[in-house]
């Protein structure tokens, strides 16, 4: 509210009437909120992407480890093998 009282009396300063300084200010206040909004909107999409990543990164993660985990049993069942 004090931010929007001295951005009246500077609009006021500069020559502008009361009624066209309000207008101004709610003009520049909604811009404000609308590019927020946007922003807000980017933000969370992209951070759905992140998170869309992130779990198949941990999906190829748990797949790889698998696969390492096949790979050690098999080499210890050849090395059983050929020990034998």
């Amino acid at each position: 509210m004090n931010a929007e009282i001295k951005s009246l009396n500077r609009f006021e300063e500069a020559g502008f009437n009361p009624g066209q300084s309000k207008a101004m200010v709610v003009g520049i206040d909604d811009l404000l909120v609308k590019s927020m909004a946007a922003f807000n909107r980017r933000f969370e999409a992209m951070d759905r992407r992140f998170n869309v990543l992130e779990n198949s990164m941990r999906f190829q993660m748990i797949g790889l480890i698998g696969i390492a985990v096949a790979i050690l049993i098999g080499f210890a069942s050849l090395f059983y093998a050929i020990s034998k």
